[in-house]
């Protein structure tokens, strides 16, 4: 726990506040947006057609969305062979910290208010009150 602490300080450290300017911001506001929508649809879908309902299907899509050290490591690697610059870098950082940050919001917003999904021994969904196949 100490190391893991001590990498992502070290993360932060490197990350250069100053590189963000307009055109960086909205990189950062795109990027985020599609690693949130790629993860609830390649992890939704899958979930959906094995049986969940619809609002399980989406919380399991939710749930993969933040992203951790390996795109902050990826990132660190690509700074420090020159491939991508300091605002790229520092994009990437925030777009894992967003995307950690936004998930537990949308769970406790969104997903846990309302009704649950619940299933019958068979597999049936019954999801809000409406039957799913």
């Amino acid at each position: 726990i100490i190391f893991a602490s001590i990498f992502f300080v070290s993360l932060g450290i490197i990350a250069d506040l100053h590189a963000i300017d307009e055109s960086i911001l909205l990189f950062l506001v795109a990027l985020t947006i599609v690693a949130i929508v790629t993860k609830v649809v390649g992890c939704g879908i899958p979930a959906k057609l094995g049986g969940l309902c619809t609002k399980d299907s989406l919380i399991v899509g939710f749930g993969m969305a933040p992203r951790g050290e390996v795109a902050m490591i990826v990132a660190l690697i690509g700074l420090e062979r020159g491939i991508i610059g300091q605002g790229i870098y520092v994009s990437l950082v925030m777009m894992s910290l967003l995307t950690t940050i936004i998930t537990p919001i949308v769970y406790r917003n969104w997903f846990y208010r309302g009704e649950y999904c619940t299933y019958d021994k068979n597999g049936a969904v019954n999801c809000c009150g409406e039957k799913e196949v």
